[in-house]
């Protein structure tokens, strides 16, 4: 009988800090390795304590890849993943170091460990399996999330794991969806369940929701302010922008020029290099803090980060505008428990530099979510009907809730929390 088992180190019953130890036999792989940001504090992984022998990471998000670099000073070890990954995680890790210097902080790893971790990454393409230990073949398989994602497939001796990542059945407007009949059959899925409880609403809709939005902003005089995460969403925006037209300069703000430059490094991994080509060309970007209060010279739309409100330029143009009823804040992206763009939401104030403000802007959310589903999760399941189904990166009870929807369909499922170990 084989000794597989699965340790969770963090994105159990919760999402954030996604790390995952695969224990193969007698090898020990290291799947993600984010952090979690709260307002209180960050939230790292729990110690890995044994020697890992790879490390497996799926996509770029910080919440997945921002702790990796510390591997380097406590556990070094080979790195896989796709070479868009690298070059986006890359950005995120320098970001990181930046954003501790400005406020005074000691960073979580220096820029010695940052080369260290890139001199230790091996890139890698899609559908193009390599051994990555003696007992296991890594092939990675598009997730569709964001560019470069990919779900990890793991041929054991004698089993086949899959891990979901973060990924998107349904296609989206940069990204052909999750490549789910690529993936073969397997024997253990474990698999995000972020929207376990509720499917999106149809993306045409959304769109012209939004669209509507905006224009109706701009004829009353106002500013469009979309917040965005920087990798995979603004892309997406500015691609509907450029479909469907403003009659308004559009200005983009904060990391999201570096990140569509990448998404125009590889125009393999998105099927739209043309327009990410056009985006760098004839795109407003704000180059300089100084430039941002000429984006407010007359009405504009002006992509911004960070997604959650958390910091970044949006403060800038929510501390000029919150009490401008003309102008409109479109939030973008799911807002975590605790965040300010989640507390904005449910509370109707949030809290700026020197005070918290009720905003007479206009607050809309879109749900442009780059995560399957429902109905997609479910049907996941059901296409590759694995053995044993984990379910992690998920809210406690959202999680826990379709747990038990498919243990109604006859599934065996484990729905782990941080600290626990399932035996495979």
């Amino acid at each position: 009988m084989s000794n597989y088992s699965l340790s969770v180190h963090g994105a159990g019953k919760e999402i954030g800090r996604s790390s995952f130890v695969l224990n193969a036999e007698d090898e020990r792989i290291l799947l993600d390795y984010g952090v979690k940001f709260t307002p209180e504090d960050t939230e790292y992984p729990l110690p890995i304590t044994e020697k890992l022998d790879a490390m497996v990471l799926s996509h770029a998000h910080f919440d997945h890849s921002g702790f990796v670099p510390a591997l380097s000073k406590t556990n070094p070890t080979s790195i896989y993943t796709t070479l868009p990954t690298l070059e986006l995680s890359k950005m995120l890790w320098q970001d990181s170091l930046k954003i501790a210097d400005k406020e005074g902080e000691t960073p979580i790893y220096s820029q010695a460990h940052i080369d260290a971790t890139i001199k230790n990454t091996i890139g890698m393409n899609y559908n193009k399996p390599i051994d990555i230990t003696p007992k296991a073949r890594l092939e990675f398989v598009d997730a569709g999330h964001i560019l470069g994602s990919a779900m990890v497939k793991l041929d054991l001796k004698e089993k086949t794991f899959v891990y979901t990542g973060d990924y998107m059945a349904s296609p989206i407007r940069l990204h052909n969806g999750a490549d789910i009949k690529g993936l073969g059959k397997i024997d253990y899925l474990m698999m995000e369940s972020t929207y376990g409880n509720r499917t999106h609403p149809d993306r045409e809709q959304t769109i012209q929701a939004f669209i509507g939005k905006i224009r109706e902003t701009l004829d009353r005089g106002g500013h469009a302010i979309i917040a965005a995460f920087a990798i995979g969403r603004t892309q997406e925006i500015l691609d509907i922008l450029f479909e469907h037209g403003v009659d308004a300069p559009v200005f983009i703000d904060g990391m999201s020029r570096q990140a569509t430059e990448v998404y125009d490094k590889f125009p393999l991994y998105n099927k739209k290099p043309k327009v990410v080509r056009r985006m760098l060309e004839q795109l407003n970007f704000v180059r300089h803090p100084g430039i941002r209060k000429q984006t407010l010279k007359e009405p504009s739309v002006i992509v911004t980060t960070a997604g959650m409100l958390e910091g970044g330029p949006v403060m800038f143009y929510l501390d000029k505008l919150h009490d401008d009823e003309r102008s409109t804040l479109l939030i973008t992206g799911y807002q975590v428990k605790g965040t300010k763009g989640r507390t904005l939401l449910e509370t109707g104030k949030i809290e700026l530099d020197t005070k918290t403000v009720e905003p007479k802007m206009e607050i809309q959310r879109f749900d442009f979510s780059a995560h399957s589903g429902h109905d997609d999760l479910l049907k996941t399941v059901q296409t590759l009907s694995p053995e044993h189904v984990l379910l992690i990166h998920g809210d406690v009870l959202i999680s826990g809730e379709f747990a038990s929807e498919l243990k109604g369909l006859g599934f065996k499922v484990s729905n782990p929390g941080v600290g626990e170990t399932v035996r495979l």
